[in-house]
C-alpha cells in the first residue's frame, strides 16, 4: 500500500507538467490568433483607405467625362472638340496619359497628346470598347496595350446626340500611376509590401521591378498558395491568407518566403480591383516566437532531468500492474465463460455459435436442437450452409458484415431436419471466446408473421386495384353517359327549328332513338351487374326454341350492323344440334343476354371478316354454346383478367371502342347463376400472311330437353 501511495504521489508531477504545457499552448495559441487578427484589421484599414482613394478617383473622372460628353463641340464633332481634349489633358496630365474621342464604330477621331499618330486607328476589337458599344454604359478596362503602344487602364463613357449613341470619351491611365498614387505611401512594418490587382489578376502596381503589367500567378510561378489566394479573392470581398512569395535572390535563384497577406476588393463601375498588403510571417510572430523558443528550451531541460527518474518508477509499476491485470483477466474470463455457458444452454431462445471464417456450427443450445430436429451434437457437425438456403457466397458476405459490425439483423429461410423450410429472423453479434472471434446468433421463427404480411400485401394490392378500377369505371361511365346525352340534347334542341321539314325530323328522331337505346344499354349493364352481385336476379326457367331465339338475336344484330356501318362482316347464328334438340328448358332471358353481350363485343372489336355463333355438341356429347369472331384478338397474358369488373384492355390508342367494361363480367355472373362455365381462346390479328386472328368464347349451361 505504501509503495502504491509513493508511486501515485510522484505521478502527479508529470500530470502537473502536462497541464502546464496544455495551458501554455492554449495561451500561446490565443495570443497567436489575436496577433493575426490585429494584423488583419491593421492591413484592412490601410487597404480600405487606399480603396476609397481609388474609388473617388474613378468617380471624379467619370463625372468629368460625362460633363464633357454634353459639350456641344464634343456632341457635334466640331473643331472645338480638340481644344476641349487638350485643355482637359493639361489639367490632369499628372494622373492620366491621354484623353481620346472614339466614334460609334470604334475608330479614334481625336486623341491628346500624340493625336496624329493614332487618329483613324480602329480599336473596335478591344474588349472594353466592344462593351461600351454594346451596352452604352461606362466601362473600366483591364490592362491592355493602347493604340499609343504602352500598357494602360482605360476609363470609357458613351456620349449621345439626342437619344442616338454617337461615340465614346476615354482616358488612358498608366498601369502603375494609381498604385503609386494611393499605395506607395502606405507604411508597412518590416519587409511588407502592397499590390494592386485587376479583376483578371494582372498586377496594376507592385513595388517589385518588372512585375507590373504581368499576371499575379505568373509572377508567383503558379504556386499553389497563390492559386488558392486568387480563388479566395474571387469568392470573398476581403480576408487574410497565407502566401508563399516568390523572390529572386542575388545569386539568381528563386526562393519562397512565407507571408501573411490581407486583401480588400475595390468595387468599380463594371469590374473590381483588389488591394493586397503582405507582411513576413516572421515579422508578425517575431516577439512571440522568441518567448516560445525560450520556454520550450526550459521545458526540454526540465523534462530530460525528471524523465530518467520516473522511468524506473513507471517500469516497476507496469510490472506490478500487468501481473495483477493478467490474474484478474483470467478470473473474469473463467467466470464469464461459465456464466455464458449456463445462459446459452438453458435459454428459451434458439441460439447458435458459428465460426465466422468457415461457417461451422461451434455450439447449439437445447432450444436449437428442439427447433431444427437435430441433437446438439449433430448440429455441431453441420455447416451453417446446410441450414441456410442462401448461396454460400452470400452467407460468407453476411456472417463478414457481422464480424465488422456493419449489419447484425437478417431474415433468412432455414431448413429443418425433416426438410421443411421456415422463415427466420436472425440477430447476430461478435463475441470473443478466449482469443477467438465467434458469431453469437439468436434465431426467431417468423414463418407465420411472413404469411400474414404476404396476405396483407395481397389484400392491400387487391383493394388498391379495386379502388383504381372503380375510379376508372366512374370516369368511363361519365364519358359513356355524356356521349348519348349530348346527342339527345343536341338533336332535341334542333327539332323546333325543323318543325316543317319531315325528313329532318325523322332523321333527328332516329338519332335520338338510337342514343336513347345506347343510354338504356349502359343503365341495363349497371343494373345487371348490381343485381348479380347482390343476388337479387332470380333464375326463371322456361321452355323455348333455340332456333326462335337465334332468329330474334340475328334480327337485332343485323339491324345493329347497319347502324354501325359494318355490313361487310359476315354474321350468322346456327343451331348445329338439330331440330330434335332445339326445344330446351333454361332461363331464356339470361341465355339471350349472354349471347347479346358476347356478340356486342365481337362487333365492337371486328372490322372485317366473320362473326358467328350458336350451339353444337362437343366430343363428349355435351351441348356447347359459342361466339367466334375474326377481330383484333386478346393478348394471352390478359385472358385471366377479362372477366373482372371494369376491365377494358388497351388497344390502338387512336381508336376509341367505348363501353362500360362490364359486359364480360355480366356474362360470367349470369353463367355462375345458371351453373355454367366459360372459356376463351384468342389470337392477335398480326399473324403471318394467310392466317386470321380473332377470339372464340365457349360456354356451357345445364339445360333440359
Amino acid at each position: 500500500m505504501e509503495r502504491i501511495k509513493f508511486i501515485n504521489r510522484y505521478l502527479m508531477i508529470p500530470i502537473v507538467i502536462i497541464l502546464f504545457i496544455i495551458t501554455f499552448y492554449l495561451i500561446y495559441d490565443d495570443i497567436k490568433k489575436r496577433t493575426v487578427y490585429e494584423f488583419e484589421n491593421e492591413q484592412l484599414i490601410l487597404a480600405k483607405t487606399a480603396s476609397q482613394g481609388i474609388t473617388s478617383f474613378f468617380i471624379d473622372y467619370q463625372s468629368d467625362l460625362f460633363f464633357l460628353s454634353y459639350l456641344k463641340g464634343i456632341v457635334d464633332n466640331t473643331d472645338e472638340s480638340k481644344a476641349i481634349l487638350e485643355s482637359f489633358y493639361e489639367q490632369h496630365k499628372k494622373t492620366i496619359a491621354a484623353i481620346t474621342r472614339i466614334n460609334s464604330h470604334g475608330i479614334i477621331m481625336d486623341s491628346y497628346p500624340n493625336g496624329q499618330s493614332v487618329t483613324g486607328s480602329d480599336i473596335s476589337g478591344q474588349n472594353h470598347v466592344k462593351q461600351v458599344m454594346s451596352t452604352h454604359k461606362p466601362v473600366i478596362s483591364d490592362v491592355f496595350i493602347s493604340a499609343q503602344g504602352y500598357q494602360a487602364i482605360s476609363l470609357l463613357v458613351p456620349y449621345f446626340k439626342g437619344n442616338e449613341f454617337t461615340g465614346i470619351l476615354g482616358i488612358l491611365i498608366p498601369i502603375d500611376k494609381l498604385g503609386k498614387l494611393f499605395l506607395d505611401e502606405i507604411k508597412i512594418d518590416g519587409k511588407g509590401k502592397a499590390w494592386l490587382l485587376s479583376e483578371k489578376g494582372i498586377e496594376l502596381f507592385c513595388p517589385v521591378e518588372g512585375h507590373a503589367g504581368k499576371s499575379f500567378l505568373e509572377n508567383a510561378s503558379n504556386d499553389i498558395t497563390s492559386i488558392r489566394l486568387m480563388e479566395k479573392i474571387r469568392l470573398e470581398k476581403s480576408g487574410t491568407a497565407k502566401f508563399n512569395d516568390q523572390q529572386l535572390t542575388v545569386e539568381g535563384k528563386i526562393r519562397s518566403i512565407k507571408k501573411y497577406i490581407s486583401f480588400y476588393r475595390v468595387p468599380l463601375t463594371n469590374t473590381y480591383w483588389t488591394i493586397l498588403i503582405s507582411r513576413h510571417e516572421k515579422d508578425i510572430y517575431y516577439a512571440l516566437d522568441r518567448l516560445r523558443n525560450r520556454l520550450i528550451l526550459i521545458f526540454i531541460v526540465f523534462i530530460l532531468i525528471i524523465s530518467f527518474y520516473f522511468y524506473s518508477i513507471a517500469k516497476a509499476r507496469n510490472v506490478l500492474r500487468e501481473e495483477a491485470k493478467r490474474k484478474k483477466a483470467e478470473k473474469t474470463l473463467k467466470e464469464s465463460e461459465e456464466k455464458f455457458r449456463r445462459i446459452f444452454e438453458d435459454h428459451a431462445a434458439i441460439k447458435l455459435l458459428i465460426d465466422p471464417e468457415v461457417g461451422n456450427i461451434i455450439d447449439a443450445n437445447k432450444s436449437a436442437a428442439a427447433y431444427y430436429g437435430w441433437s446438439c451434437d449433430e448440429l455441431k457437425k453441420l455447416n451453417i450452409s446446410q441450414i441456410n438456403m442462401l448461396p454460400l457466397e452470400e452467407i460468407h458476405k453476411n456472417i463478414k458484415n457481422v464480424l465488422y459490425e456493419k449489419n447484425t439483423h437478417f431474415e433468412f429461410r432455414h431448413k429443418l431436419k425433416d426438410g421443411s423450410l421456415r422463415d427466420v429472423e436472425v440477430f447476430s453479434s461478435k463475441i470473443k471466446i478466449g482469443s477467438r472471434n465467434v458469431l453469437h446468433s439468436i434465431i426467431h421463427d417468423i414463418t407465420e408473421r411472413k404469411l400474414v404480411e404476404n396476405e396483407l400485401i395481397k389484400a392491400k394490392e387487391k383493394a388498391e386495384e379495386s379502388d383504381r378500377l372503380k375510379t376508372a369505371f366512374l370516369q368511363n361511365m361519365s364519358h359513356e353517359i355524356r356521349t348519348p346525352m349530348n346527342a339527345i340534347m343536341g338533336f332535341s334542341s334542333l327539332l323546333p327549328e325543323y318543325y316543317n321539314d319531315k325528313p329532318k325530323i325523322e332523321q333527328f328522331s332516329a338519332i335520338i332513338n338510337l342514343r336513347c337505346n345506347d343510354l338504356l344499354e349502359i343503365i341495363n349493364d349497371i343494373l345487371s351487374i348490381s343485381k348479380i352481385e347482390s343476388g337479387q336476379l332470380p333464375v326463371n326457367l322456361e321452355v323455348f326454341n333455340l332456333d326462335d331465339m337465334f332468329a330474334e338475336i340475328t334480327g337485332t344484330f343485323t339491324e345493329y350492323q347497319k347502324r354501325m356501318g359494318k355490313s361487310n362482316i359476315k354474321f350468322e347464328l346456327r343451331n348445329h344440334c338439330g331440330q330434335s334438340e332445339s326445344v330446351i328448358l333454361t332461363d331464356k332471358v339470361k341465355l339471350q343476354q349472354i349471347f347479346n353481350n358476347l356478340l356486342g363485343n365481337a362487333f365492337k372489336f371486328t372490322d372485317s371478316g366473320t362473326i358467328e355463333g350458336g350451339c353444337k355438341f362437343d366430343v363428349n356429347g355435351e351441348r356447347l354454346f359459342y361466339v367466334s369472331d375474326t377481330g383484333i384478338g386478346i393478348p394471352v397474358d390478359k385472358l385471366d383478367i377479362i372477366f373482372e369488373r371494369f376491365i377494358q384492355l388497351p388497344h390502338d390508342k387512336n381508336i376509341t371502342h367505348g363501353g362500360t367494361g362490364l359486359g364480360l363480367s355480366i356474362v360470367k355472373g349470369l353463367l355462375t347463376m345458371l351453373g355454367g362455365q366459360i372459356q376463351v381462346k384468342s389470337e392477335l390479328e398480326n399473324l403471318p400472311e394467310g392466317k386470321v386472328g380473332g377470339t372464340t368464347f365457349y360456354f356451357t349451361i345445364p339445360v333440359k330437353k
